[in-house]
């Protein structure tokens, strides 16, 4: 069954997840729900995303992506093909290596993309579907996706990590694509800004304070 894809500005998306403490048919059924979802289009997808505030998300990154050059499974070289789709549960990342940008969107923020720096490489400790828990490290366009999807199970959302420049532009682009939710969406982000950018101007008027001389 596809999925209703809930949209910026519906509460789920802010919350944090709870883990998952039992694999069973249910879960399982909602998985195949959430691939089947995904399949539309789509790398990557989180269970907040479809209404259910648990730490599941599955990913499907195509083979032929050629930005994840090292891949390794429990400390052995590994393919994007022989762990694909990668659908896994309580994901615990360990993001290292320089920050680097990239535009990302979000099947959850249609019609709106932003660079956004992330770290270049991820250590990620997932539990699969079978009960296995695996240590997965990577780079490239995995270790973005885990990333994103990973900031979903804790209540965020890629437009929280734009850069100040590109700030005001993104949250033009929400009003416009999302003009009803827009503004039942708490943006702590935009309000940390603007009051940040307050602040500099209030800073930047206020004449130093005389210092007295001996």
């Amino acid at each position: 069954m596809i999925l209703d894809i809930l949209q910026y500005g519906h509460p789920l998306l802010r919350e944090e997840c709870s883990p998952v403490v039992h694999i069973n048919k249910d879960l399982l059924s909602f998985l195949d729900d959430m691939q089947e979802t995904l399949a539309q289009g789509g790398i990557g997808l989180a269970a907040p995303q479809v209404g259910r505030a648990i730490q599941m998300v599955t990913i499907n990154i195509p083979p032929t992506d050629a930005t994840t050059t090292w891949l390794e499974v429990d400390g052995r070289p590994a393919t994007l093909a022989q762990i694909m789709p990668l659908n896994f549960i309580n994901p615990v990342l360990h993001p290292f290596g320089r920050n680097v940008p990239y535009r990302e969107g979000c099947l959850s923020i249609t019609k709106v993309y932003a660079n956004v720096l992330r770290r270049s490489c991820v250590k990620a400790i997932l539990t699969l579907m079978d009960g296995r828990t695996v240590t997965i490290k990577c780079n490239g366009l995995l270790a973005r996706c885990l990333q994103h999807e990973v900031d979903h199970l804790q209540g965020g959302l890629f437009t929280d990590l734009v850069s100040p420049e590109d700030h005001d532009k993104v949250v033009r682009r929400l009003r416009l694509t999302h003009p009803d939710a827009f503004e039942e969406d708490d943006d702590s982000y935009a309000r940390r800004m603007k009051e940040e950018r307050r602040a500099r101007a209030r800073d930047a008027q206020t004449p130093p304070t005389p210092r007295k001389t001996a």
